[in-house]
């Protein structure tokens, strides 16, 4: 079986494949995709529009090579984090709309036509996704590359589409890690912060990971990762890099007039050089020529002086609300802080000194581990190829709404809490009513049920500007799995009632279960005639 693994992200893509020479995986390198060397192992994700009508599009290191990332408005990125954030912003090039959607989605043809042109046609692929993602993301990352990856010639099958979330997946890379090990993997790249406590497989041979977990035994269980806990935050290293420039313009005596849209591109450009600088050096320095005043500036910052902005931006206070909130989780199932002795760091972000430096603080007992920040993802992803089995659970908590005739308003009634496992061996069963007279049909609209504890980071868009702001009360929303153009949400499923239905008295019974491919199935049979109008019917893939 030949697998590919893509661990799409938001400042950085990775893709693999699986060596049957070394029985090992390793990264695949792309010309005029990948970055150059040292970082020769990634592709920067981002995408250049030439044309929308025609879907004629570039990607990765040819956009820098060519000098296109500095061109607005056809320039792209973030793109991950935009279908994660549920952005309403959406430009419109060509005469197409160019939604986060339609960006994904280019971005991974593009990475297909080079498999293509290679003659790789690979049997498996496996994608990653955020943990901290809304249902759309992934229904999206599912339903796209089925058709995208289609290798379009009638002797091959189509490839079998895998999604892992990328904590567990990091886990999975750092398979030097003792068997039945407790590890917390904190993945903290340019668009998100995800933590994941993960047990490892029992296997006592480690190094015989890879080749064992493919074999059909008795005792699988010996083979199987357990997800204990998940959570995540929408922040990463390219807030970093605005943060820097906004402070420099902010003390800047000419502040490049707050209109030149090239000038804040190479600013930024310059600001991200100035940060990963700083994870080596004490001082970095790059020249900034300003095509405003035709002058140059010598930018110099140390990293003393980052550590103050990243303290002044929330930086830690949101690194220390993710940890404190898997920890709190943890606890609930019997682990202790102390327990955790492992500590997987993944992500450019995690090359800053004082991320290193406050993980190590905090887990004052435990061993951080970090020799692998950009492959950890993509390689533990392809374990899944070599037969690893998770046992998983809900991360998010699903409800569904129904209108309160009394207060006049939409409630919701809690269906699945996160940490629930799947499949499920009872289903929940719920009873339902008419709202009106004569009511023809009851529709079954499900949502997700987002929480927040206090003091948690929110990070929403303001039109093209990310904005981060700190609740200050724990919330709770109610987000539909689908909804129309307007917003408004959209139901799963129908049951048509016949007679019509009255408001007096209970006239539907619904049994919702989760499948073992997580699929959400309802059965709904009608009280009054007792006729099953819904048997096991699946209506959503829940996360």
């Amino acid at each position: 079986m030949s697998a590919i693994s893509i661990d799409f992200g938001s400042s950085n893509t990775v893709i693999a494949r699986w060596n049957i020479a070394t029985d090992q995986p390793e990264t695949m390198i792309f010309e005029e995709l990948n970055r150059p060397a040292p970082l020769n192992g990634l592709v920067p994700s981002l995408i250049y529009v030439q044309n929308a009508q025609t879907e004629i599009v570039e990607i990765g290191q040819r956009v820098i090579d060519q000098g296109k990332d500095r061109s607005q408005p056809r320039l792209f990125s973030q793109i991950k984090r935009r279908l994660a954030a549920n952005v309403n912003y959406v430009p419109k090039l060509d005469g197409v709309k160019v939604t986060p959607e339609w960006l994904g989605s280019q971005f991974l043809r593009e990475i297909s036509k080079k498999l293509r042109s290679q003659q790789i046609f690979p049997s498996e692929i496996i994608l990653t996704a955020p943990v901290q993602s809304y249902e759309k993301y992934l229904r999206w990352l599912e339903e796209c590359s089925s058709a995208i990856f289609a290798p379009n010639l009638p002797t091959l099958p189509s490839p079998r589409i895998r999604i892992l979330d990328e904590p567990t997946a990091a886990a999975l890379g750092y398979e030097a890690i003792a068997p039945s090990a407790l590890v917390l993997v904190i993945d903290f790249g340019g668009g998100t912060l995800d933590l994941s406590l993960v047990r490892l497989p029992k296997g006592e041979n480690v190094a015989k990971w890879g080749e064992q977990i493919g074999v059909n035994r008795s005792e699988w269980t010996e083979y199987q990762a357990e997800a204990i806990t998940k959570t995540g935050y929408t922040i990463g290293g390219e807030d970093i890099d605005q943060w820097l420039v906004q402070d420099y313009l902010e003390g800047s005596e000419d502040n490049t007039n707050g209109s030149e849209t090239n000038n804040l591109n190479i600013l930024k450009f310059l600001m991200e050089r100035i940060k990963i600088s700083l994870s080596e050096v004490e001082t970095a320095s790059e020249i900034f020529f300003d095509l405003t005043t035709q002058s140059t500036t010598e930018i110099t910052y140390t990293r003393q002086q980052l550590e103050k902005l990243l303290d002044h931006k929330g930086f830690y206070r949101v690194l220390q609300s993710a940890i404190d909130e898997l920890i709190n989780r943890a606890f609930n199932k019997g682990i202790l802080k102390g327990d955790i002795k492992h500590i997987l760091l993944v992500g450019g972000c995690t090359l800053i000194p004082s991320v290193v430096s406050f993980v190590e603080n905090y887990f004052k007992m435990g061993k951080v581990y970090s020799h692998k920040p950009f492959e950890a993802i993509a390689h533990g992803a392809l374990m899944l190829s070599q037969g690893v089995n998770l046992q998983d659970y809900l991360f998010h908590s699903y409800a569904i709404r129904y209108w309160d005739r009394a207060a006049e308003q939409w409630k919701y009634q809690p269906l699945f809490r996160r940490g629930q496992v799947y499949p499920t061996r009872r289903p929940v069963e719920l009873l339902l009513r008419a709202t009106q007279p004569n009511q023809p049909e009851i529709a079954l609209t499900i949502g997700e049920i987002e929480s927040r504890p206090t003091g948690a980071a929110e990070v929403s868009f303001d039109g093209d500007r990310l904005v981060m702001q700190f609740d200050q009360k724990a919330k709770e929303t109610f987000q539909p799995l689908q909804s129309d153009a307007n917003g408004a949400g959209m139901p799963q499923a129908i049951a048509i009632l016949d007679p019509a239905g009255q408001p007096d008295c209970d006239r539907l019974k619904v049994l919702f279960s989760i499948s073992e491919k997580r699929e959400l199935l309802v059965t709904a049979i009608d009280l009054l005639t007792q006729r099953q109008l819904l048997t096991n019917h699946p209506v959503a893939k829940l996360q």
